[in-house]
């Protein structure tokens, strides 16, 4: 395989060669020996080239630029700009700030804070985080008001916070939380009553004008709409009829906003912006841009320096600074059954991470609105005004309007008055700041963003951001396309209100249809609609563009968009074949192993079914099609098929990364365009060659449309069976055109995981345990009185921060007999668990086991890598060989080594955070290393990592008698691993676009069998049979080859893509020259080493590959069991092969 020169990669889809960008480490110098031996060469453990992540430092200056001479501040300027440079951190990362910030909010960031590393399972997970945030006021004294003591307060806390079902988990929290405090006395429960205490606080926090806390709260109005009755309103006397929709419940965006600032958690916003850059230590290439907060990003950049540009408010010297905004909203069911439903209003704040936001427990997200429904009572109405009943096109109409009234509501004149003239703030910090709130975003599905953009559904024009024509739409990814998105942007200008003006008149002044064609000639080339825009009216005299808030949205267009209708259309091409295919693919999903925590979890229902999956479950689809879909179609569809599939999770991995560089983004550019080439390729070449009809569900839920469709008419008959109807694949959407934008909307705004509708959708789980908790009857209030009791308790919610000494208790056996996993710490690697209640009496298990090949040679092995371990505890493990005379110097204590379940190993991401991957020899027990002379592979083509599959977990006491010295004890952790090789006939890698295959290490001289030390794993693989190869024969031997799984999360792509800031770069400045005399051995006799890692390739290619972990905030507690191994070990404490 060839392979290039180090570097980052410069285009996706390389054609003859591929680069592995990997991490960089210090130099280890060791002396000559005196003796004059030969050096071999060794590198340090992944343990010691991995970088560790450190807490930020406060803001050190290093570099500070005047402004060149000519430079000097216009006369409406108020501020002269410096460039300020941050000091790199170990990653090559620093900042530039263009004034010295007065505030760092990352000062008190700790490690724990960068982790995603969960706590023990058997007890609930440390909390080192300062209360939640909470937009109520905390300046309400005493702590526990409005009750009239702590008991009582945190009783009610109980009550109103948390599940609203009985649960271990809600009762340990009544018990730990409560019960226990040292605070609580049950004396103070004397005259307790549950409704009274409940009616002290609903009375509490009813907003009041003369109070200056809690000013924040519900208000419930009716809004008004114009209603269009085909007659003429040209006179005061004859006005325009006005329905009022009852039930909005709103609060001030102004009083959320003051509550929010002065909240304790405000200590994490950022006030001024930055630009983050990115430069290898050892790297001559110009830092290059990265891209990842919303306060990071040219957008809230260009918003700061404009508003500094501005001249100050009278007699103001205060810092002026911008409140980000960001909007979501999305209408959601409450019930399974039922009509019952929400249409909420959340708000983000951009000044805080995305980190924090992705997380409901953060309470980051807050409740703005509940926007009201059409009523029914609208349709008599209408009939009573009209004398018939509305058409579809005018309910459309009149729920536009609703959306858009209930907008001026809130951008009222107290928001106004701040967007223009900024409101002052004393923050958490006790620092007074000017604050101008400012819109960036608002993320929503399709249907929710043309009500908000006031175009046509699907209309000739259907993006919100550009006019690009339906036609057009498949030429995505080309570079006319790019050209079009740019040159045809939407823009609000005074032209197109105008025509939206006009059209209004011609509506409800002449008495013109919706839909007349006086109106359509004015707004149909436009696919243009006769609301006048909320936003548009109130901000772009402020130079707003509305259309530039609607932001690219993963889940909804790629996911649930792109990828479904792609997969729906391939199960359609597997039926179209007839036969087993179907069946295949079912069995082949099955047999996929799972792998973390939820980020591939178990697939037991028939994937072909697609029943009930969410947007989380078409992920897991795709990462794992590849090897899935191989072989069930002919030649040369299967190819087709598989340059689809692989184009597709590339793109996925890349447009979902939570970090990007500006190389990424060339990348992600390059995955578009090459998408792009992939389906058109795929509709033109493929689709033809098969007649795909109607899935089973698709031609049902037609038949329900038509049946509906037919009780509706007027002259109601039986909707006749119209077959099976033929289905094609259709690009010309807007979710497909939406994929070009994603690389400039990341740099405008921030990565794709900060703008997404997740953090929306996670919130709604919020309301519907609200409404479970009503009494269904005027839900909407309830549900805006439940979510205002749990914010107010939740402001004063003691933090209650787990002691490390208690987080890190040893490991004990729970009474199933599986090991508990305590609490690790982000800075530790691995963690083994050194229990000794599974020992393994050596001398017993080598004679049960004679003649086993598994266990050839297992002690002779086994004492060479302890001893070579002992010998140089920092360096890698080669497989040198000693003399007998060395080896007798090693003694295991007892002849007993001690087996164990679970090894979880750290590692830090690309985005640098610290995560953690969990295995075990029955679950989850394939892992990664570097692989023996990868840091030469950069150039020499060599595959950068080996993988293994763990077979046994132990540790053991070993002594060694060097003369001269006292025998001491040293504890050792090892692994017991089947090793898998390179299989050269499968080539893989970007440039050929396909997965790199494994095949089991021929066991010759026992060296498929071996030990590892646990400071080599990187972390945990994902491999996935080949089932074209052959179905795996039993669960217990698995399958014969095995994919690597590049994409199963964005981590694990950057590791084979390259460019991961948080990765390790791996060359030849790592290699370390040792003298083989170490104090005590001499290394006489030692004999030459065995080869270890993967065979040098006969032909190569430089590897890259796959994504990073989702169980992001999507991702699920618990863990599924892999169904493809064993969930019992071996009598002898090693798995079963």
């Amino acid at each position: 395989m060839e392979e290039g020169s180090s570097g980052l990669l410069a285009a996706v889809n390389a054609p003859d060669s591929e680069i592995v960008d990997t991490p960089e480490s210090e130099i280890i110098d060791r002396p000559v020996s005196p003796a004059g031996r030969g050096r071999r060469k060794k590198r340090p453990t992944w343990k010691i080239l991995e970088q560790l992540l450190q807490p930020c430092a406060p803001v050190e200056i290093d570099q500070l630029d005047p402004p060149p001479p000519d430079a000097l501040p216009s006369p409406q300027a108020s501020v002269l700009w410096k460039t300020v440079r941050t000091v790199a951190n170990v990653f090559g990362l620093s900042r530039e700030y263009r004034t010295v910030p007065s505030s760092n909010p990352e000062e008190t960031v700790s490690l724990e804070d960068l982790s995603n590393i969960p706590g023990d399972r058997t007890s609930s997970p440390p909390s080192t985080s300062p209360p939640a945030e909470s937009e109520v006021s905390a300046g309400a004294p005493p702590q526990f008001a409005p009750f009239s003591n702590m008991s009582v307060w945190r009783l009610m806390s109980w009550m109103w916070g948390g599940s609203h079902t009985k649960s271990v988990a809600e009762l340990d929290r009544l018990v730990h939380d409560v019960i226990l405090a040292p605070d609580f006395s049950k004396e103070d429960f004397q005259q307790f009553d549950a409704k009274r205490e409940t009616a002290k606080l609903d009375e509490s926090l009813q907003p009041s004008a003369g109070s200056s806390t809690y000013r924040d709260g519900w208000h419930e109005t009716a809004v008004e709409i114009a209603v269009p009755d085909g007659k003429a309103h040209r006179t005061p006397d004859s006005p325009v009829p006005m329905f009022a929709v009852p039930g909005l419940h709103f609060r001030s965006i102004i009083e959320v906003i003051k509550a929010a600032w002065q909240d304790a958690r405000s200590r994490r916003f950022h006030f001024v912006p930055f630009k983050e850059y990115w430069q290898h230590t050892s790297s001559r290439d110009l830092p290059q841009r990265v891209y990842h907060e919303l306060y990071a990003s040219d957008a809230f950049t260009k918003a700061h320096e404009e508003l500094q540009e501005q001249l100050p408010e009278p007699d103001c010297n205060l810092e002026r600074v911008i409140c980000a905004l960001m909007f979501w909203s999305d209408s959601t069911h409450l019930a399974s059954f039922g009509n019952a439903s929400l249409w909420p209003i959340y708000m983000f704040f951009g000044n805080q991470s995305k980190y924090d936001r992705a997380k409901p427990s953060s309470s980051a997200c807050h409740h703005i609105a509940y926007i009201p429904k059409l009523p029914d009572s609208f349709f008599d109405y209408f009939l009573g005004l009209t004398g018939q009943g509305p058409s579809a096109d005018m309910i459309t109409h009149c729920r536009r309007e609703i959306m858009h009234a209930v907008w001026r509501i809130l951008l009222d004149d107290d928001f106004m008055h701040a967007y223009e003239h900024g409101m002052v703030i004393t923050c958490s910090d006790g620092v007074m700041r000017r604050v101008f709130p400012r819109i960036f975003t608002y993320s929503a599905d399709y249907p929710e963003k043309v009500l908000l953009a006031n175009i046509r559904n699907l209309g000739d024009c259907p993006c919100p951001r550009c006019k690009i024509q339906k036609a057009r739409i498949p030429e995505m990814g080309t570079k006319r396309d790019m050209a079009r998105r740019t040159r045809d942007a939407r823009v609000d200008s005074g032209p197109l209100r105008y025509d939206i003006a006009r059209a209004r008149e011609l509506i409800y002044e002449d008495g013109r249809g919706v839909k007349s064609a006086a109106v359509e000639g004015l707004l149909r080339r436009e696919s243009l609609v006769p609301t006048s825009n909320a936003f548009s009216e109130k901000l772009a005299p402020f130079g707003f563009n509305v259309f530039s808030m609607f932001v690219v949205d993963l889940l909804h267009e790629f996911e649930l968009g792109v990828w479904k209708v792609v997969f729906t259309h391939l199960i359609r091409i597997l039926h179209s074949c007839g036969g087993e295919s179907i069946q295949s693919l079912n069995q082949r999903f099955r047999c996929v192993p799972t792998f973390g925590r939820s980020t591939i979890r178990r697939f037991s229902n028939n994937a072909s079914a697609m029943k009930k999956l969410a947007a989380r479950d078409f992920e897991d689809l795709l990462q794992c099609s590849i090897p899935v879909f191989e072989g069930l179609l002919p030649e040369p569809h299967n190819k087709n098929v598989g340059n689809l599939l692989f184009a597709l999770a590339e793109w996925h991995a890349s447009a979902k990364l939570r970090l990007h560089t500006e190389s990424t983004l060339q990348q992600l550019e390059s995955s578009t365009s090459y998408l792009g080439t992939q389906l058109h390729h795929f509709v033109n070449n493929t689709c033809p060659c098969f007649d795909t009809k109607e899935l089973p569900r698709e031609e049902a839920a037609r038949a329900r449309r038509k049946q509906r469709a037919a009780h509706s008419s007027v002259a109601a008959t039986p909707a006749a069976p119209g077959g099976h109807k033929r289905k094609t694949l259709n690009l010309s959407t807007c979710k497909c055109h939406a994929l070009g934008d994603y690389a400039n909307q990341i740099r405008a705004f921030g990565t794709s995981d900060g703008i997404s509708t997740q953090p929306g959708e996670f919130e709604h789980r919020r309301v519907k345990r609200f409404y479970a908790r009503t009494n269904k009857n005027q839900a909407t209030m309830q549900i805006a009185r439940l979510q205002r009791r749990e914010q107010a308790l939740t402001a004063h919610m003691l933090p209650t921060p787990r002691s490390r000494k208690g987080r890190l208790a040893s490991s004990q056996l729970v009474p199933d007999g599986r090991e508990a996993l305590p609490y690790m710490l982000p800075e530790h690697h691995h963690h083994i668990s050194h229990s000794r209640n599974f020992p393994l009496y050596l001398p017993q298990f080598i004679r049960e086991t004679e003649g086993d090949p598994v266990v050839y040679d297992f002690l002779p092995k086994l004492k060479n890598h302890l001893l070579e371990r002992l010998k140089h505890p920092d360096l890698s493990v080669t497989g040198e060989s000693f003399s007998l005379d060395k080896v007798s110097t090693l003694l295991i204590q007892s002849n007993r080594v001690f087996r164990h379940q679970t090894m979880r190993v750290n590692y830090t991401t690309y985005d640098v955070r610290r995560e953690q991957d969990s295995m075990n020899p029955s679950n989850h027990a394939d892992i990664m290393l570097l692989a023996p002379g990868a840091e030469e592979g950069v150039t020499g083509g060599l595959h950068p990592f080996e993988y293994a599959r763990i077979l046994g977990i132990f540790h053991a006491d070993v002594i060694l008698n060097v003369p001269g010295t006292l025998p001491k004890v040293t504890t050792v952790e090892f692994l017991f691993v089947r090793w898998f090789d390179l299989d050269h006939r499968g080539m893989g890698g970007f440039a050929k676009q396909r997965l790199h295959r494994l095949k089991w290490r021929p066991d010759v001289e026992g060296r498929a069998f071996s030990f590892v030390d646990p400071d080599e794993v990187i972390r945990g693989a994902h491999l996935i049979p080949a089932f074209a190869l052959g179905e795996p024969e039993n669960v217990m031997t698995g399958s014969e080859y095995y994919y690597v799984n590049m994409f199963v999360d964005r981590d694990m792509y950057m590791r084979y893509k390259g460019g991961g800031v948080g990765h390790v770069k791996i060359n030849s400045e790592v290699i370390v020259e040792f003298d083989d005399t170490v104090e005590g051995l001499d290394g006489s006799g030692e004999g030459e080493m065995e080869e270890g890692g993967l065979e040098e390739p006969d032909c190569g290619e430089s590897e890259s590959g796959t994504s990073d972990s989702d169980s992001d905030a999507s991702a699920e507690p618990g863990r599924e069991e892999e169904g493809c191994g064993s969930d019992e070990e071996g009598m002898e404490g090693l798995a079963p092969l």
